[in-house]
């Protein structure tokens, strides 16, 4: 399964706010680039689920001097390549959105060849890691959707009714 880049449109981000605290923000005002956040979609039961990509923070390593980054969970997915980690998967900010309020991330239109280089590490770790992407955001969609008493659901639970 080939999956690709997308963003979601900033108008929609806001409204998904005004119900789910939790939904990660657009951050129209400090963007480092000129798009939104970037995602990947996938679709469960006939709906479209963005993935949001988040950028490395140093809790994604089990040692941030050696770079040793620490292994995947059912929520998160930790995008790297030969030691270098690229960034992140949330699964468990997955949020659902209606196709026309998705927009493709465009490679060969990225100016920064920096940037471009991040992005092409990013998708070539998702698309050799599709099925496993795929069977983590099943199997979190399935648990929350059936209320399963798991500690990262409960968790998860907890910090939304805050």
């Amino acid at each position: 399964m080939k999956l690709n880049l997308y963003s979601v449109n900033d108008k929609y981000i806001k409204f998904l706010k005004q119900f789910d605290d939790k939904v990660y923000d657009n951050k129209e005002q400090n963007r480092n680039h000129e798009r939104e956040f970037l995602g990947i979609v996938l679709t469960v039961n006939e709906f479209n689920y963005y993935i949001p990509m988040s950028s490395p923070k140093i809790s994604d390593y089990i040692d941030f001097e050696k770079k040793v980054i620490r292994n995947d969970t059912k929520t998160i997915i930790r995008i790297h390549n030969g030691g270098r980690l690229y960034g992140t998967l949330r699964i468990s900010n997955m949020i659902p959105v209606p196709i026309t309020e998705l927009e493709p991330y465009i490679l060969s239109s990225e100016k920064d060849p920096k940037y471009k280089e991040v992005i092409l590490g990013e998708l070539r770790f998702i698309n050799n890691n599709s099925n496993k992407i795929v069977k983590y955001a099943k199997t979190m969609y399935t648990q929350k959707i059936k209320n399963i008493d798991i500690g990262y659901i409960k968790k998860q639970d907890r910090e939304d009714s805050s």
